[in-house]
């Protein structure tokens, strides 16, 4: 896999290309990447490792891909961020519970794809809100928002006591808003 990447990367290199790297190479580095993923599994399922050795390996590898396609100067599709930083801590305590046998391969396998799912699930809805946010801002009039401020929207919530803190994501800031403990936090506030 390793070979096949340098050679990839150092077709780029020599050709000075500051392109984006084709869409067959990407795809070549992603099933190189899988391959090897599955042979880590692979060799833990057999007992040849142990599974917090392979998703440790499993996660530098997705690292690894990422920081060299970056060296590159190249644009490319590989992601690997906070979101991955997540996942990939989430499948080491998962996988330590497989390794004592407190959880069985099918819960772990499950429990992956949940973590997985959420994941995704919350980067899509930070996106739509950008969107949201992009949007309004291009509507409004250029002397600023009719209401007086800038809409922010919800990210998250949390009760204390009686209370419920309601956060709101603003332009890059954030903005509290206290409501009763039994009433639903607004979509949106104006700031």
């Amino acid at each position: 896999m390793f070979r096949l990447f340098c050679l990839v990367m150092m077709s780029f290199l020599f050709s000075g290309c500051q392109a984006m790297i084709k869409p067959e190479a990407m795809n070549e580095i992603s099933n190189r990447f899988n391959i090897a993923k599955e042979q880590r599994e692979q060799n833990a399922k057999v007992g040849k490792i142990t599974w917090v050795q392979a998703q440790r390996e499993i996660k530098d590898l997705d690292k690894g891909v990422k920081e060299r396609l970056d060296a590159t100067g190249a644009i490319h599709t590989w992601r690997y961020d906070s979101g991955d930083e997540e996942y990939y801590a989430y499948c080491i305590a998962l996988a330590e519970r497989l390794d004592r046998k407190q959880i069985s391969f099918a819960e772990f396998y499950a429990l992956r794809i949940e973590r997985f799912n959420a994941i995704e699930a919350r980067r899509q809805s930070q996106y739509n809100q950008q969107l949201l946010i992009q949007n309004s801002q291009m509507q409004a009039p250029s002397y600023g928002n009719q209401r007086g401020g800038v809409t922010c929207f919800k990210e998250r919530e949390w009760t204390s006591g009686l209370n419920k803190n309601c956060v709101y994501s603003c332009l890059g800031s954030e903005a509290v808003q206290t409501v009763s403990a039994a009433e639903l936090c607004p979509i949106s506030i104006v700031r």
